[in-house]
């Protein structure tokens, strides 16, 4: 009976413990989001921005359509991964988003993360098909210089595809 009360004991002090211990991992996205950072891309102070991702969904599949289930949004979000660009691409997109003439928005209205949805006021342009080639895919999709990202959004269901540092 006593080594019964001790086994309880031991158990319901672990049960206490073990949430203090260990890293929660709900809710953090694949893809580079960093909750213990706040950022001032993002709406408030509870989602934090993505640094550098991209979705292969919106990167490999830019014609598909969004149907009424929201099955492409969740695809573009569920594929979400860290962005693979080594310095000669980086460098390409810069001098490439040099040349255009595109206003940055400082404080965008909307998340920084794959597969948030872009309200429908937000102005996108087009992306020059010299950076589509540079990052192998997201043909015909549109974009947004946001602070210091250029944020790619799929041309059917306005929904973040990639976020690409232009520092």
């Amino acid at each position: 009976m006593v080594g019964g009360a001790c086994c309880a004991a031991v158990l319901f002090v672990a049960l206490i413990a073990w949430p203090l211990t260990t890293e929660n991992k709900l809710g953090t996205p694949p893809g580079g989001a960093n909750p213990a950072q706040t950022s001032s891309t993002t709406v408030g102070n509870s989602a934090p921005a993505q640094r550098a991702a991209e979705s292969t969904v919106g990167k490999n599949d830019p014609a598909g359509l969004e149907d009424s289930t929201g099955g492409r949004a969740r695809a573009i979000q569920q594929s979400a991964r860290t962005l693979q660009l080594d310095e000669r691409q980086r460098q390409q997109i810069k001098d490439i988003l040099g040349r255009q003439s595109v206003a940055r928005v400082q404080n965008p209205n909307f998340e920084m993360m794959i597969g948030a949805s872009v309200p429908a006021q937000v102005q996108l342009r087009d992306l020059p098909p010299e950076i589509a080639q540079v990052m192998n895919g997201y043909w015909g999709d549109q974009y947004i210089l946001a602070g210091d990202k250029m944020v790619i959004v799929d041309q059917h269901s306005r929904r973040v595809v990639a976020i690409v540092p232009t520092t």
